[in-house]
Formats: structure tokens, C-alpha cells, sequence
């Protein structure tokens, strides 16, 4: 069967328009001048639309010419509802339907009428290319939207809300509906003979098509049916379409054809719904039948033939290539059949064709009644459009949007605000807490080993020890002996007090003092050091025992002290990780949708506004990913981030592997990762919901809304509809409270496992163990600083007792000469002067 666009033609737009000029023109006029509302951007799309629909239009019925139709309508609509688009001039021309030569005058105000029809023949002609798809669905689709949009044409043409054109008038387009509709039914009908439905189903749906055609030819030949409302418009349109409704013509015969042949099909149907066919073969073989219904069976199938060989006479006639030949031999083999056993065996005679029961179709379907909205293709206009003459209405939306701007602009700045703190997050580096540890302990291990010399540190302890002994000894001996020395030098100054004071031997005792003093000082440090050294090896004697350790003893040590000291708090943490493992693993979604998109930029626009933009892509913001699965691969990858297990072959072939792998936060990390990232995952959509839930704020007014104030001009009914939308607009402020205060609730969360995660890799047990090998370099490399410092002490206070010794021998020589030069002459033992007396 053919389609409307088989006989029709597009109606082709050839004159250029200034909509420009013609829509303030009538603008001027409605406002007495007044005006000062510019709709530039609206006209120059409209203006460029209908530019390039007279460029696609000569490339054949296409999808994109079908979106330009109604990009292009929705304009139209638009300011035809306005009542700016009505012209004096009249436009040359456009095509007739049907004759694709002849040239057909119309009005600017009436090109909205051939647009329609236009995307009703391009949807006719899409059925026609998909005829032979398997996509049931898909085909039974655009047939309806064909059927829809010839529906609309004949309803408002036939209620006069749409005026008439010379091609495109209520008889046209009744006739395309029909068609539409026939070729509907026509699919069902060929569904049913597939599926081997029965006859009774299939003569009903012949018939519906055949009434189809039926009420086309009664349009054709002149006769107004009951679903035309107006006589004289029937009659105007009538006459218009003179070449379509000739009896010669190709249309009217195809559509007679087309009407015999289904009422032929009917009937064939219906006489073999008494009778049971061989359901397993081609050819038709009788099993069995219904004997009483013997005349009416044989009467049906000879007026089926006869309508057969009608319609392969007018097809003849009329070059028309339809195939009866398969029809026609199954009713003669049919009729011969029940001629045949009624001629042999029960001799009924057979009834007039007219006074059998007539017959009847199913209930035939519906065209559903469509807007205007449900053909085109809306797009944005300014809210001055949707204003237009109406003070009132623009007034209660002034006041509406002063309450949305001051919702918007107090929430933008929470979204910038959040917006900054998500781009602040970064997770490019990812910690191996096996590897890190496995070299932390080696290294710590390597350096011990370094400083640990306890062979050395006896050595030079015990020689410290030597020297303080040694030199105690010393210092006592020297200090007896000066204070022997400086006693006797007192006691001979009393008995010789006559005798001058040598100043030189009194300094040179000075001096021994003093060097005495400083010996006692050097020893005195000498012992705090070494007391110091030996309770350094009291205090950190199990610590210099694990430096006795071999490298897996010590590792052992290391892991065993790490998990008993461990301050990563995860006590939420399995809770969590269930949660989002659930959530996010392969085959599940959110139960609770929550919208998307990616990293948001907080910039301003060239007016100074805030602008959201998406700096992860486009595919968040298309797809509106929800927390499942899919979506958050598509994060990671985007993301460059990555959460699998680290416990991989590489590490398995670390040499103490499962000493490192009782290590307990080796199994907190994947867990604690998973969670963090399923967090950012979780941020980033509430991100963008918030955005996508500010924009629904700032520019999302409600449609119904928005109307409803343009058509009422009431204030009290204004205000009844103003409330109930301030209402609407406290339930998404509400919803962005709740937003905004979920995201920082659940940022919160993020940066408190982000902070248990960041101590992962804090080993204490390493710390103080390095905090050890600090303290024992410092005091290995003092015991080796003291050693040095006294390998001459013992020497240096030797050679003062030497020469304390020396001073003592020669003070003591000093005062035996005075002694002897004091000696009185009387005295007995003087030798040499006996005359002298002793006193």
C-alpha cells in the first residue's frame, strides 16, 4: 500500500521575508508606537531557520529539514499568537501539493499550515523508507505521528481555527488522514495474516480499510460526509480540487482500486470464516465447513471475484501496479470448491449478494487530538515575548523574579563556595602502604645497623672510665701537697716574719690553684658525662637489644609494635565501605537517584553573573550519571584515579611479604580508598544537581506559570497564581538547603577519613626508633668527642703534679737557706763563728 507522500509534494518556500520588519511593524500598531520591547535574537533564528530551510529544501525529505519544520513552527507560533505576523503583501509562491508545476498564492500569516503539512509528508515518506523494518514499534510510531498531524490540520481547519489555503484545505487533509489511516490499519492487517489470526478479525480490519477508502472517494466525488461541520467551506474546498478529484486521474483510481480490493478481501474473509482451511499450505484446501452456510460462502466469494476482476480492469486501464493475481486464483479455487459440493450435494440456492448481512469493521481507531506544542521543537525566548501586552502579568512576573534572583544569588554563593573546596581535593597519589613500609623498615634497619658499634662505645667508656679514676687520684695527691706546701709556707712566715714575701713563688702558687681548680672542673664533667652515658645504656637497653636483632626478627618487631600502637580510626568504616561496595559495584544503582556531573568552575559571566561550566567534560552533564556502577568508571577514568587491590603479585614478591601483610593497615587502606573516593565520587553530583537545581532556580520559571499569567489579565486570579508559585519556589530553596547542607555534611566525612588515611603511613614504632638513633648518634658522637678530648687529661695533670712536686722541693729549699741564714753566732753548731752568740 501507498503512503501520502507517494502522491503529495512538500510545499517548497521561494520568497524571501524581512520578519524583522514585518513584526514590528505590526508591533508599532498594536502599542500605538509606544513600544520599545526588542526581540532581536528570536527574529534573527527565525529569520535564519527559514533561510535554511529554503537551502535543505531542494535536498529531498531528510531528518534535518524535518528539525528545521520545527524549530522553524515553534517561531512561528509564537508570534502568530502574538498577532505580529500578519502581512498585507502576499507571497509568490509556493507549489501546490499536487501539481508540482503549478504555482499556489498564500499569505505570510498562513505559511504555519504548509510547515505542518510539510512535516506530515516527511513523516509520511520516513514510513514509507522503514515499511520493511522488523521494528514493529518503530514503524507503528511514525505512522501515528502522520495520523497525528493530519488529525491536527483537519480539526482546525474543519473548526475554522486555522484558514483555509487553495491546496491545504479540510477536504486535503481529511483525505490524507484517511490514508494515514488506512495504511495504520493496513499494518495491523498484515500483522494478523502473519500470525494466522482468525478470519472473522481479519475480514473486520479489511473492512475498516476499505471504509477508509470509501469515505476518500465519497470526498472525491463531490459528497460531504457527517465529520465536515461547514457546507460552504466543504463547497469552496471542493472546487479547489478539481485535478485530484478527477475520475481519470491516477489518485481517485487508486483509491477506487483500493477500495474494491478491500471489500473484496472482506468478503473472501468472511465467507471463510464458515470453513476450516488447511492451516499448513499456501494453497487454500478445504477441510471441512459449515453446511447451512453453503449459499451465503458461495454469494461472497462471487462478489469478491467480481470486485477482483473489476480492479484488475481499472489497474489495466489505468497503469497501475497493484497485483490481484494471488487473490484472485485463491477465490476461484475457493468458489470452485463450494460450487462444486453445493451442486453435487445439497443444491441450496445461492442469495443476492445485497441481501446478505452487511458487513462490519472492528472499532475503528482513533486520531488523538494533538497541541501545537507536540509538533514543534520548543527553544528559549525572552520572557518580554511571553509578556507582551500584558502590564499586570508583568508586574506579578517582575515581583516573582526579584524573589528567584534573591534565592539564586544567596545560593550561588554557597555553590562557589563548595565549588572551591571540591577543586582543592586531590587524589593523584595513592599510598602503597606495603612497599612504603617494607622500605621505611629496611632503611631504618640499614641505619641502625650503621650507628650501633657497641665494641667502640665500651672502649671509649671504659677509657673515660680509666681517666676519671686515674686522675681523681691524681688531683687528690696534687691538692694534699699544695695544701701541706701552703701550710708550712704560713707557718715559716710566723716564725721569720723579717723575712720579705717572694712574689714570684706566691704567683706560681696562684697558678697551680688555678690549674688545680680547672682539673677538678674537667673531672667533675667528666663524671656527669659518664654517668650520663651509663644511664643512657640503662634506659635503652631494650632498644639496644632490637638492635641486636637480625633483619626478620626485626621486621617481626616492627609489625607487631605497629599494630598494638595504630591511631587510625575506622570504627564507621566497614558501614560505609558496605554501603558504597553495594552501591557502586557492577549491576546495581542508586535507589535514591541523585543527579550529576563532574568538577564544576564557579567563573562570571560578561555581565558580571556566575557562570557553571563542567571541567570534566560533557559527559556527566548529558548522560545525568546517578551513583551506579557505570558512571563511577567513567569518574575514575576521567579522573585518572583508581581503588583495585594493592596487594598484587609485585608486592607478593617482597621478601618479607607476609610478615608486611599481618600489618593491619595494610587491609584498612584499600577499604579507607574505596570509601574516600566513593565520597568524591558522591560530591561531584551533588555538585552539579546543585547547579542544575540553581539554573532550574534562575532560569527554569514554570511553563504553566509563565502562561498563565500572559492569558490572565484578573490581579486577584495574578495573585492566587503568584502564590501558589512562590510556594513552588520555597520548596527548591528548601531543596537547596538540604543540598548545600548534605554536601558539607558528607565533605566533612570525606576529610575525616582523608585524615585517617593520611595517618596510614605514620609508623610510630619507626619514629621512636629513629628518635633512638638520633639520640644515640649524638651520644655516640660525644663519648667520641670526650674520648678525644681527654686521651691527654691523665698526661696534662701529671706533669702539674710534677710540677706542684718540683715547686714544693724548691719553695722548701728557699726556706732551709733562710733557716740557715737566720742561725744566731752564739749559737753552739755554728763552726765557723764561735765568737757569735745564739739568741
Amino acid at each position: 500500500m501507498q503512503v501520502v507522500s507517494d502522491f503529495a509534494n512538500i510545499k517548497y518556500l521561494y520568497d524571501k521575508v524581512n520578519i524583522g520588519k514585518i513584526v514590528y511593524r505590526n508591533l508599532r500598531e498594536r502599542s500605538n508606537g509606544n513600544s520599545e520591547l526588542s526581540f532581536e535574537e528570536e527574529i534573527s533564528s527565525f529569520t535564519n531557520l527559514r533561510n535554511a530551510i529554503m537551502t535543505e529544501q531542494y535536498k529531498g525529505l531528510n531528518r534535518n529539514l524535518l528539525n528545521l519544520y520545527k524549530e522553524y513552527l515553534f517561531y512561528f507560533e509564537t508570534f502568530r499568537m502574538k498577532k505580529l505576523l500578519s502581512d498585507k503583501k502576499k507571497i509568490l509562491y509556493t507549489n501546490d501539493f499536487y501539481e508540482k508545476g503549478k504555482k499556489v498564492e498564500y499569505e505570510f500569516e498562513q505559511e504555519n499550515i504548509l510547515i505542518i503539512y510539510n512535516i506530515g509528508i516527511i513523516k509520511s515518506n520516513m514510513v514509507k523508507l522503514k515499511k520493511n523494518t522488523d521494528d514493529i514499534k518503530l514503524l507503528n510510531k511514525l505512522s501515528n505521528d502522520v495520523i497525528d498531524i493530519f488529525n491536527y490540520l483537519f480539526q482546525h481547519l474543519n473548526e475554522e481555527k486555522l484558514p483555509e489555503m487553495i491546496d491545504i484545505n479540510s477536504i486535503s487533509c481529511y483525505i490524507f488522514l484517511s490514508m494515514s489511516m488506512a495504511y495504520h490499519e493496513n499494518m495491523f492487517y498484515n500483522t494478523a495474516i502473519l500470525k494466522k489470526y482468525k478470519r472473522n478479525l481479519l475480514a473486520k480490519l479489511s473492512y475498516n480499510i476499505y471504509t477508509h477508502f470509501h469515505n476518500i472517494l465519497q470526498c472525491l466525488d463531490g459528497k460531504m460526509i457527517d465529520v465536515f461541520k461547514s457546507a460552504s467551506n466543504f463547497s469552496v474546498a471542493k472546487g479547489n480540487l478539481q485535478h485530484l478529484r478527477s475520475n481519470t486521474g491516477s489518485f481517485y483510481n487508486f483509491v477506487y482500486v483500493n477500495k474494491i480490493i478491500f471489500i473484496s478481501i472482506s468478503n473472501y474473509h468472511t465467507a471463510l470464516k464458515y470453513a476450516q482451511v488447511c492451516p499448513d499450505r499456501e494453497e487454500v484446501i478445504i477441510q471441512k465447513y459449515e453446511e447451512d452456510k453453503i449459499g451465503e460462502i458461495i454469494s461472497r466469494l462471487k462478489y469478491s471475484l467480481e470486485c477482483a476482476n473489476k480492479g484488475i480492469e481499472i489497474c489495466k486501464k489505468y497503469n497501475l501496479s497493484i497485483n490481484f493475481t494471488i487473490l484472485k486464483e485463491k477465490i476461484i479455487t475457493s468458489l470452485n470448491f463450494f460450487e462444486y459440493e453445493n451442486k453435487n450435494i445439497y443444491f441450496e440456492v445461492i442469495p443476492y449478494y445485497e441481501n446478505l448481512t452487511p458487513l462490519k469493521g472492528t472499532a475503528i481507531i482513533k486520531a488523538k487530538n494533538i497541541d501545537i506544542d507536540n509538533i514543534y521543537i520548543k527553544r528559549n525566548i525572552s520572557n518580554n515575548l511571553k509578556l507582551l501586552f500584558n502590564e499586570n502579568a508583568k508586574h506579578i512576573y517582575d515581583i516573582y523574579n526579584e524573589k528567584i534572583l534573591t534565592v539564586h544569588n544567596f545560593f550561588i554563593k554557597n555553590f562557589l563556595s563548595l565549588n572551591e573546596q571540591y577543586k582543592l581535593i586531590n587524589l593523584s597519589y595513592r599510598k602503597n602502604i606495603l612497599v612504603t613500609l617494607n622500605n621505611v623498615i629496611i632503611n631504618t634497619y640499614n641505619r641502625m645497623k650503621q650507628l650501633y658499634n657497641p665494641t667502640v662505645f665500651d672502649s671509649n667508656l671504659n677509657f673515660l672510665v680509666n681517666v676519671e679514676i686515674s686522675l681523681r687520684d691524681i688531683l687528690v695527691q696534687v691538692e694534699n701537697n699544695l695544701t701541706t706546701e701552703h701550710n708550712n709556707h704560713v707557718e715559716f712566715q710566723k716564725k721569720f716574719m723579717n723575712v720579705g714575701i717572694n712574689e714570684e713563688s706566691i704567683n706560681s702558687y696562684k697558678n697551680f690553684l688555678f690549674h688545680l681548680n680547672n682539673f677538678k672542673n674537667t673531672l667533675n664533667d667528666l663524671t656527669r658525662s659518664i654517668d650520663d652515658f651509663k644511664k643512657f645504656l640503662e634506659r635503652n637497653y631494650s632498644n639496644f637489644q632490637i638492635c641486636e636483632m637480625d633483619i626478620s626478627s626485626f621486621f617481626k618487631y616492627v609489625i607487631d609494635e605497629l599494630n598494638g600502637c595504630t591511631t587510625v580510626n575506622i570504627d564507621s568504616l566497614d558501614g560505609e565501605y558496605t554501603y558504597y561496595r553495594e552501591l557502586l559495584s557492577d549491576g546495581r544503582s542508586m535507589h535514591g537517584e541523585v543527579r550529576v556531573g563532574g568538577l564544576i568552575d564557579g567563573d562570571t559571566t560578561s555581565g558580571g553573573e556566575p557562570k557553571l561550566e563542567n571541567s570534566v567534560g560533557d559527559t556527566l552533564l548529558h548522560s545525568e550519571p546517578v551513583l551506579n556502577y557505570a558512571n563511577f568508571q567513567t569518574f575514575l577514568k576521567e579522573n585518572n584515579l583508581n581503588f583495585a587491590i594493592q596487594n598484587n603479585i609485585n608486592n607478593q614478591n617482597l621478601f618479607h611479604y607476609n610478615t608486611l601483610n599481618n600489618y593491619i593497615n595494610v587491609h584498612s587502606e584499600e577499604k579507607l580508598f574505596f570509601v574516600i573516593i566513593s565520597i568524591y565520587f558522591s560530591l561531584s553530583i551533588q555538585l552539579t544537581q546543585l547547579k542544575a537545581d540553581l539554573r532550574d532556580v534562575k532560569t527554569g520559571m514554570n511553563d504553566n506559570f509563565l502562561n498563565a499569567i500572559t492569558e490572565e489579565s484578573d490581579t486577584d486570579k495574578l495573585n492566587d497564581l503568584l502564590e501558589k508559585e512562590k510556594g513552588l519556589l520555597n520548596v527548591k530553596k528548601v531543596k537547596l538547603e538540604e543540598s548545600v547542607s548534605l554536601f558539607e555534611k558528607d565533605l566533612n566525612k570525606f576529610y575525616d577519613y582523608y585524615h585517617e588515611y593520611n595517618k596510614l603511613d605514620y609508623y610510630k614504632t619507626i619514629d621512636d626508633l629513629n628518635s633512638f638513633m638520633n639520640e644515640l648518634m649524638e651520644v655516640f658522637e660525644k663519648l667520641n668527642a670526650m674520648h678525644k678530648k681527654h686521651s691527654y687529661t691523665l698526661k696534662g695533670s701529671l706533669m702539674l703534679k710534677d710540677d706542684i712536686n718540683r715547686y714544693i722541693y724548691m719553695r722548701e729549699s728557699e726556706r732551709s737557706n733562710i733557716r740557715v741564714q737566720h742561725i744566731p753566732n752564739s749559737y753552739p753548731g755554728n763552726i765557723h763563728n764561735s765568737r757569735e752568740r745564739f739568741y
